[in-house]
């Protein structure tokens, strides 16, 4: 009977010492299982959260992966319950609120700016899903919504949606973003008829579409970095459009290429 209190005193003094790190240093020293036994500890105060956090990791293989997961998957996990999988089920959409409310005056005006904004939007997610962003004269985010989504590996895209959406937002510029799950972060040759025949649609209509950006993982491609690598027909259609100011490049390249 007496074996068990000590046991119960180690656990405690431990979620004790996990709670007094984050309130003087935050997560930046918490390892992943770490921050999953903290997170646990207010759903399961009375068992050792550090074996549960290991089992979550491994099932799911990571950190994002176990947050992002569906609830009924983290129920499946020997010792998670539905109110131990609510609660870790809260922290990526109020991440994602969060980001969004601190970033309601954004300029996206590089490509660098762009992929980390973008990169948050796109974060833990499983297929491939497409984002537009409508930008005003000054490269300020007017609006940004998914447009679609599709399987692991491709997404439908429709030029006209997406040019409705600019107008119904009267937006000056556009960024297109779409991530790549599968693991390669090059544009397959749809990205780039795609990218192609938004160049030329949003042109009549006086809209620039500044890139369209891939992200994968940590990586990212963007169009306009990468202007000289696409094939000779999608560049020329690109130069073709540079007069109308619709081309794929953002303010600051456009003019160092004219001087």
């Amino acid at each position: 009977m007496d074996q068990s209190k000590p046991s119960s005193h180690l656990h405690q003094g431990h979620r004790s010492r996990l709670r007094e790190r984050f309130a003087i240093a935050g997560l930046e020293s918490f390892a992943d299982h770490e921050v999953l036994e903290l997170i646990l500890s207010y759903a399961r105060p009375r068992i050792d959260t550090n074996q549960l956090a290991h089992r979550l990791l491994n099932t799911f293989g990571s950190l994002s992966a176990v947050l992002h997961a569906e609830k009924e998957e983290l129920c499946k996990v020997s010792g998670i319950g539905e109110i131990s999988a609510s609660l870790l089920l809260l922290f990526a959409p109020v991440a994602h609120r969060l980001f969004a409310q601190q970033n309601e005056e954004t300029f996206l005006s590089t490509s660098t700016q762009a992929a980390k904004y973008i990169s948050s939007l796109l974060f833990g997610r499983k297929t491939e899903c497409l984002y537009l962003i409508c930008l005003d004269t000054s490269y300020r985010v007017l609006h940004k919504c998914i447009v679609m989504e599709g399987s692991v590996d491709s997404v439908p895209v429709s030029a006209r949606e997406i040019a409705a959406i600019a107008l119904r937002h009267n937006a000056s510029r556009l960024i297109l973003a779409h991530n790549h799950p599968g693991g390669n972060v090059l544009p397959s040759r749809q990205d780039i008829a795609v990218t192609q025949e938004l160049v030329q649609t949003l042109s009549r209509l006086e809209i620039q579409l500044s890139d369209h950006i891939i992200v994968c993982g940590q990586k990212y491609y963007s169009f306009a970095d990468k202007r000289s690598h696409i094939n000779t027909l999608f560049t020329h259609s690109l130069d073709s459009a540079a007069d109308s100011s619709s081309g794929v490049a953002y303010a600051s390249e456009a003019e160092s290429s004219e001087t």
